[in-house]
């Protein structure tokens, strides 16, 4: 019985261990439709609207706390979370890139 328990109690805790160490693009919004959003919000082309508001809010969520706002780390995050879009790191668009981390980066 107790071993039984104990097998339970061993494989909830393994289960529950995978889903918080899961990836966090299994979790979020397209990295390229975040950009392609950024790029609106900053004036590089159309706001999206309504459509690009999960970007925007996933965007905004990406926040570092150790244990205040950090905004050099916020910015970081922010910024390799967008270079995992493909087109993201090409010459022209990190023009781009560069501007969206600059006006939009470090806003908690």
């Amino acid at each position: 019985m107790i071993r039984h328990a104990r097998s339970a109690l061993l494989a909830f805790t393994i289960a529950a261990a995978g889903l918080t160490i899961a990836p966090v693009h299994a979790q979020s919004v397209d990295p390229c439709s975040v950009y392609t959003c950024m790029a609106g919000v900053s004036g590089a082309g159309a706001s999206g609207g309504a459509s690009c508001v999960p970007a925007t809010t996933y965007f905004f969520s990406l926040v570092v706390f150790d244990p205040w706002f950090d905004a050099p780390a916020t910015s970081q995050l922010r910024r390799t979370y967008l270079m995992t879009c493909p087109g993201a790191s090409a010459a022209t668009n990190a023009v781009l890139l560069n501007a969206i981390i600059v006006e939009w980066g470090s806003v908690p």
